[in-house]
């Protein structure tokens, strides 16, 4: 259902720091959570990761736009006896492409936001040590960042990371020449042994080169014969009598030749629909109006348009980003059969939904709660 919420998106914007402990213990962060820095302007890198205890390393060299919203990865991963090679493109934030055996069938997403989590992190450490950048760095800057309280938290919309407090950062920025920098980082922290009830200590040195470039966009005249294509989003799975959504990758269903080929489809997918001021769609809409789960669809905006977010026992996300913004009529996603009664495109057919309630907001809870 959500073609807004895009793994680019987030790598762009999504960190956030926690705190540990009971109520009153827990500290508050000292940068709003989730705030970019200057730090993301960097839209080139290259990061190597050597983690304790492991004789392997992973290695990304990519680039991302935050315009198209394109990334492409060059992948090299070793355990330490052989190695492996591949590329990851992701084309407008919704469609993935891979090359080479670096990913695992059914879980293709995994490659992706392995690199995007280290390279969070990175950010986010280089900016608890220089909150203003490069500009104020001198020939190298030593970095020593110590909490004994406050972790680090970081995700996609597929996966998270989480460092644990206490942690250790110690290592050096190196400011190359203009825009350009190379850093090292030893980070120092406790990871939980969930079967002995205790903790160990974790050693991941990270390494790396940050620039930047005018524009990151894949080339729209790229053949992608040899590619291994999938579509990035919530896909609804049907289990037995259970429906399963899950944020990942499902093997494209449509034929590309072209990187431009996609940006048609995905052209054609953002067609908002029509317009029709007889019908009023506001409400609640469920397959099965016993289900703790739904879609919410309020009006947005002036033009006529409405919000479509997914909602769950959880709560909604939020209006007018974590869904479509859409006129649902002769929408590309929608069929209307009345104001009560909808099918909307699933990953597999056309799902119904009947509007179970008028009402926006409506308790949702399993039947046994």
């Amino acid at each position: 259902m959500n073609r807004v919420v895009n793994i680019l998106t987030v790598f762009l914007i999504c960190f956030t720091c926690v705190s540990l402990g009971s109520a009153t213990e827990r500290d508050i962060c000292q940068a709003p959570c989730g705030r970019s820095t200057v730090w993301w302007e960097f839209n080139v890198f290259e990061l190597k990761l050597i983690a304790s205890n492991d004789p392997g390393y992973a290695l990304w060299r990519g680039q991302f736009d935050k315009e198209s919203l394109d990334m492409q990865i060059d992948v090299e991963t070793s355990d330490g006896k052989k190695i492996v090679k591949g590329k990851i493109l992701m084309i407008g934030g919704r469609v993935m492409a891979t090359q080479g055996p670096v990913t695992e069938p059914g879980y293709e997403l995994d490659a992706l936001d392995a690199a995007v989590l280290e390279q969070q992190l990175v950010f986010r450490l280089l900016a608890e040590a220089q909150p203003n950048g490069p500009p104020e760095i001198q020939g190298v800057h030593s970095i020593d960042l110590k909490d004994e309280k406050t972790g680090i938290q970081f995700a996609t919309p597929s996966a998270e990371g989480y460092i644990a407090p206490p942690w250790h950062a110690s290592g050096a920025i190196r400011v190359i020449a203009t825009d350009v920098i190379e850093y090292q980082l030893t980070l120092t922290s406790t990871v939980q042994e969930e079967s002995a009830g205790t903790g160990r200590e974790h050693v991941e040195n990270l390494s790396g080169r940050l620039s930047k470039v005018a524009s990151a966009k894949i080339d729209d005249t790229m053949h992608l014969d040899g590619w291994d294509l999938f579509g990035v989003g919530v896909q609804i799975r049907k289990k037995a009598n259970a429906t399963a959504f899950d944020y990942s990758a499902a093997p494209a269903t449509t034929t590309y030749k072209t990187v431009a080929d996609i940006r048609k489809k995905l052209a054609q997918d953002d067609y908002p629909g029509e317009a029709d001021p007889s019908k009023n769609f506001t409400g609640f809409w469920k397959k099965n109006c016993k289900q703790a789960f739904g879609l919410q669809i309020m009006p947005y905006g002036t033009d006529g348009k409405y919000s479509v977010t997914f909602c769950g026992p959880g709560g909604c996300g939020e209006q007018g980003k974590d869904g479509r913004n859409t006129f649902i009529t002769k929408g590309p996603d929608y069929k209307v059969i009345n104001e009560s009664e909808i099918k909307v495109r699933g990953a597999e057919d056309w799902d119904t939904y009947y509007r179970c309630t008028k009402d926006t907001h409506p308790v949702l809870k399993y039947e046994n709660q």
